[in-house]
């Protein structure tokens, strides 16, 4: 074909693909150049259609990943082949080096070559030194974290009566705080003594907060897990024959460790009234709502407000606690509030002004994760 010798770009294509001469004695060890053109498409194909599909929060990673392998058309071969020749890619450069400098490459008159091809080598070797980087922190963390684990405060099978803290504000503001919201406390009695353990359960509509949460408190050292479990729910009816499951849903669930040490919040929350156990607000509650348990309050239990501020459900409070919270939100942060019935008897809700707002995302924005900036109605 006479276009492949006359025109300009065709010309470079022609001396490279069909008249470049070769040694008689070449052999498939000079394949691996162009093995390497076809890991590099493929993993630029793979990775195209893996990023429509994934999230690079923290919140949301591992999720991701999980829907892809799950959900997605033919995502979990896709996401195999992309991780596969990633492998493949770094043994066939290793190859193609190794049988460069063994057939003397290197040598005139493919001095030019070999230069350009070792350029490249240590470029895409710096695109990688990321990695060692970062498996060298995690290795650091896992190891400062293995000896955090293993003090009495935060070591799983130390019993809860040996369990004693010192806890940090930050911990008791987000427990305390999170009592108001959708967090419950359950009294634990045995042989050593009466200890304290908390939980929460999040829908699955929340699960970017119920993993943040789960994260933070296990980097706290209160939980053996990094991830929330899993917990299949019932909604048990009479059908006039016996009970049955009319509906089920799951819900994630954190569980912390039991303390001995916190069981005067369990003392302060609760109470029992005709023989029913009941929360209320204690009256030494202003030292703990901070900035960070505000934050966690809110996106437990906060609303937006149409064109206004947001809402905070207090349902299970009484009128008079929920002006007591809202006495403190003005006295300590300066935030205008008010009790509004919910619609429904004996329920009440404390709703932030319009006007406040500046000042409640000025305290709570380092706190908040992103997928729980809707409540702020883009104030944040």
């Amino acid at each position: 074909m006479r276009i492949l010798k006359t025109s300009p770009v065709l010309t470079i294509f022609n001396s490279y693909l069909v008249d470049n001469p070769e040694p008689s004695t070449i052999s498939y060890l000079w394949n691996f150049g162009s093995l390497l053109g076809l890991c590099l498409v493929s993993q630029i194909v793979s990775g195209i259609l893996l990023a429509m599909h994934y999230q690079g929060s923290a919140s949301f990673a591992f999720l991701s990943v999980e829907h892809i392998m799950r959900d997605v058309n033919d995502g979990w071969l896709i996401r195999m082949v992309h991780a596969n020749i990633a492998s493949f890619f770094f043994i066939c450069v290793y190859l193609h080096i190794s049988r460069g400098l063994y057939y003397g490459s290197y040598r005139s008159p493919r001095i030019g070559v070999w230069v350009i091809g070792t350029i490249i080598f240590f470029l895409m070797m710096a695109t990688n030194i990321q990695w060692p980087i970062y498996m060298l922190i995690n290795d650091v963390k896992y190891v400062y974290l293995y000896y955090i684990s293993n003090l009495s405060f935060s070591k799983p099978r130390i019993k809860a009566i040996h369990r004693i803290g010192p806890h940090n504000i930050d911990v008791l503001s987000v427990l305390i705080c999170g009592m108001l919201g959708d967090w419950w406390a359950d009294k634990l009695s045995n042989q050593s003594g009466v200890s304290v353990r908390f939980n929460i359960e999040q829908a699955l509509s929340n699960t970017a907060y119920i993993h943040h949460l789960t994260n933070l408190f296990y980097n706290w050292g209160y939980s053996s897990y990094v991830i929330p479990k899993l917990i299949k729910k019932s909604k048990r009816v009479d059908n006039n024959i016996n009970w049955v499951d009319s509906t089920q849903w799951f819900n994630y669930r954190l569980t912390l460790f039991t303390f001995s040490s916190l069981s005067w919040i369990y003392d302060s929350f609760y109470e029992k009234k005709n023989g029913i156990l009941i929360k209320k607000v204690p009256n030494w509650i202003e030292e703990y709502i901070t900035p960070i348990g505000l934050a966690h309050w809110i996106m437990q239990d906060g609303s937006r407000q149409n064109k206004q501020g947001i809402y905070i459900a207090t349902h299970s409070f009484t009128y008079e606690e929920c002006i007591f919270l809202s006495e403190v939100l003005f006295r300590k942060f300066k935030l205008k509030t008010t009790v509004i019935k919910t619609g429904f008897e004996n329920q009440w809700r404390i709703s932030i002004w319009k006007e406040s707002m500046p000042i409640l995302v000025a305290l709570v924005k380092p706190y908040i994760i992103d997928e729980m900036k809707y409540k702020f109605l883009g104030y944040i």
